[in-house]
């Protein structure tokens, strides 16, 4: 994947809204804090293992995966979004780990923009995948059904997007009903859904109403990554909402409160992860896995697809270095750790 490639088309981009998202992704500047810094863990100076002790592999939605990683949504639909999908799947591939669609609500409205997310015929091959759907929480039981059967997804992710769609120039406002859609599609797709939050977080209330809801899997998104205020504040020329760019719940301290709503609900955290100490320390504070869309995009985009192929192999490279030095051989292990809160993390928690 040539890096320069993608910015040409980037450059021709007109109207359309999910490209103007992609690049103003891109192009926006504020920067959140995922509280990570705050979270202490000490060195173990006698791990009593070896590299080759070393298991990074989880079971995800029934399957095993190499390392506990998702590459997140991103885009999907258009030109743009197809060369972008191309890089992510082939990596997924590489390093046998799920990565998940962008929303595919275009698709719906026009089957033939299928080929626009995946070329379908070229991954019919040996190698294994793990797709995840991508719609919203208001979608119907109908309209999933033919969004994983089109692309023979494996799960489906709905999300929460509260941030996005308030802010956007094409405003929505209508919220209600999401919680009973949620329940119902819960009862359905059982072990093969993900509802995830889009940078802002969810509080621990939140979290309680989606297990309760039957909801088994959750995403999330804390504040401190892809800031969709500004991203949708971008493209909004009616009003000026850079006063809240600050909104949103700490990575962080989403991750407690998720874990805080249950001790069984699979907990993926996202938001702000770029780094092996920000993996390490989302899986002691209770994450079962991470995921990440903007750091590889970035990597993607300026690199291209060798590049960020050396961004991933050098991040699970780094996250079993910091396993050994806290002595834990697995990610059972890992999640075992201690630590201790400080500065602003531990005000907000305690």
């Amino acid at each position: 994947m040539d890096g320069k490639k993608l910015f040409e088309i980037n450059e021709s981009v007109s109207a359309d809204k999910k490209n103007r998202r992609l690049d103003n992704s891109l192009i926006s500047e504020y920067q959140g804090d995922t509280l990570f810094s705050d979270v202490y863990i000490e060195h173990n100076a006698l791990p009593n293992i070896s590299f080759e002790d070393i298991d990074t592999s989880i079971e995800f939605m029934g399957k095993r995966i190499d390392f506990p990683l998702m590459i997140n949504a991103m885009t999907g639909g258009t030109d743009q979004g197809f060369e972008v999908n191309e890089a992510l799947f082939s990596l997924s591939q590489e390093f046998n780990i799920p990565m998940q669609l962008g929303a595919q609500d275009l698709m719906l409205e026009d089957e033939s923009l299928a080929d626009l997310y995946l070329d379908l015929e070229a991954r019919e091959s040996d190698k294994p995948f793990f797709l995840i759907s991508n719609l919203s929480a208001r979608a119907s039981i109908e309209e999933i059904e033919k969004a994983m059967d089109i692309l023979n997804t494996q799960g489906i992710g709905l999300h929460l997007n509260i941030t996005q769609d308030l802010f956007s120039s094409d405003i929505k406002n209508n919220f209600s009903g999401i919680l009973e859609n949620i329940s119902k599609v819960a009862d359905k797709f059982k072990d093969r859904l993900i509802v995830k939050e889009v940078g802002a977080g969810m509080s621990t209330g939140v979290a309680q109403k989606l297990v309760k809801a039957g909801v088994k899997y959750i995403d999330v998104a804390g504040f401190g990554g892809s800031n969709f205020i500004e991203i949708e504040n971008l493209r909004n020329y009616d009003k000026d909402f850079s006063d809240l760019y600050g909104w949103g719940i700490p990575t962080s301290k989403a991750i407690l409160n998720a874990r805080q709503a249950s001790g069984q609900v699979f907990l993926i955290a996202s938001g702000g992860i770029k780094t092996a100490l920000d993996i390490v320390k989302a899986i002691i504070l209770g994450a079962d896995m991470v995921a990440i869309s903007g750091e590889i995009l970035k990597y993607i985009l300026h690199a291209g697809q060798e590049g960020a192929k050396e961004y991933l192999a050098d991040l699970i490279y780094k996250v079993k270095i910091v396993m050994i030095m806290l002595g834990a051989k697995n990610i059972e292990e890992l999640k075992q750790v201690p630590y201790r809160l400080t500065g602003k993390l531990k005000e907000i928690t305690d």
